[in-house]
């Protein structure tokens, strides 16, 4: 996280933050897009591995739950600068 200019406003503090969490979230999708295409070279083998794939399965799922959570915290905040900036 970037640190905050000098005299920000509430209503620019609150955008800006808005940006980074978007930003966040992006990256957060595209780390879960490449576990998702490396479960299915690993379960495309011959003999794949269970456990590796069980890994990067649970693995994508908490990273699934915290890009919902990111979401919803995102347009609380969105809301918030909706109804006041």
């Amino acid at each position: 996280m970037n640190p905050p200019p000098a005299a920000e406003s509430g209503c620019q503090m609150m955008k800006r933050v808005a940006k980074e969490q978007a930003k966040s979230i992006d990256k957060s999708e595209e780390r879960a897009e490449e576990f998702r295409k490396r479960i299915t070279e690993l379960k495309a083998e011959a003999n794949p591995d269970q456990a590796q794939i069980s890994a990067l399965e649970q693995a994508l799922a908490q990273l699934e739950k915290k890009i919902e959570d990111d979401r919803v915290a995102l347009s609380d905040l969105e809301s918030v600068i909706s109804e006041n900036c």
